[in-house]
């Protein structure tokens, strides 16, 4: 069986805004745009991220419209765990609109979110905390369970890592996408054990909180579907496992196309499912289908 390690603990985001507009032909320096800034609610620290002890500055292109509205946004550096939050608070602010010739004109600046455990006033319960603490060290047992194809180990540490995702809290994005993790490395396990109808539910568990907090730009939206595919295939619903594998890759080449710098990466895990939506094509006689898919894969 293909085993992708998909998702850890650190993800890398891409931004979740809408198609971009025209790039205005102001641009700005983060000082002077701040001068025009009216309403900036602060990021919520995510609580993963606070008991990983994560910190840093995230950095983000924004473009500003005519009224004043952040229009787009895209993040251009900063730790993946916290790129979420800042984007969450980024889409909140609102400017006085900038003028050019007495006209409100739109522009173009960069904004740093910073996120520094010293200055914090507020984050999870002790509780949430504590979880979150534990979670970690758990779920790194779990992913070395699946990728030694352990499946006693397997079941147990990903079942613990999940129930500590769930005690953890889901408060921002960014904690969703432990969710999702917490749910598809689970239904690893259980596909390895045999237990494919509990695996199926763990999967659709999965896509259901991507689903929560992704759109299919995102290359940890498509994961999901593809680990569903792999349990529909054992479970012999080969419709279902073509339309997830479709999902699966559709959303990889939007995901190369919205981050050109990921594309060598992403390309490596879009391969690796054609190759598997080839194979199914295949055993379903449709290989002229299978040819394509296996073309493409060996040009990424």
């Amino acid at each position: 069986m293909l085993m992708v390690v998909a998702l850890g603990v650190v993800f890398c985001l891409s931004s979740l805004a809408p198609a971009q507009p025209s790039s205005p032909s102001r641009s700005l320096d983060e000082a002077s745009a701040r001068k025009n800034l009216l309403l900036s609610p602060n990021a919520v620290y995510p609580p993963i991220a606070r008991a990983a002890r994560v910190q840093g500055d995230v950095v983000i292109a924004i473009v500003i419209n005519a009224k004043g509205e952040v229009a787009s946004e895209k993040v251009l550096s900063g730790p993946p765990m916290l790129q979420q939050a800042a984007l969450d608070a980024v889409r909140k602010w609102t400017f006085k609109p900038f003028a050019e010739n007495g006209s409100a004109v739109a522009v173009s600046t960069t904004v740093r979110i910073p996120f520094h455990l010293d200055n914090l006033s507020e984050g999870p319960t002790p509780q949430q905390e504590k979880a979150a603490q534990e979670y970690f060290p758990i779920s790194e047992k779990c992913r070395a369970a699946v990728k030694a194809q352990n499946a006693e180990d397997s079941v147990r540490f990903c079942k613990a890592a999940l129930d500590k995702s769930m005690e953890a809290g889901v408060t921002t994005p960014s904690d969703q996408l432990v969710r999702v993790e917490s749910h598809q490395y689970y239904g690893h396990a259980l596909l390895m054990a045999g237990r494919l109808e509990d695996a199926l539910a763990e999967e659709n568990s999965a896509v259901d909180a991507a689903k929560k907090g992704l759109t299919d730009v995102n290359q940890e939206y498509a994961m999901p579907f593809f680990w569903r595919a792999m349990v529909e295939i054992r479970l012999g619903q080969a419709d279902a496992a073509l339309a997830d594998f479709t999902i699966s890759e559709d959303t990889h080449r939007k995901a190369m196309a919205d981050l050109p710098d990921m594309k060598d990466k992403y390309g490596q895990y879009l391969a690796s499912i054609l190759r598997q939506h080839a194979a199914l094509l295949e055993q379903l006689g449709r290989t002229e289908e299978a040819r394509k898919l296996r073309a493409e894969a060996a040009s990424l």
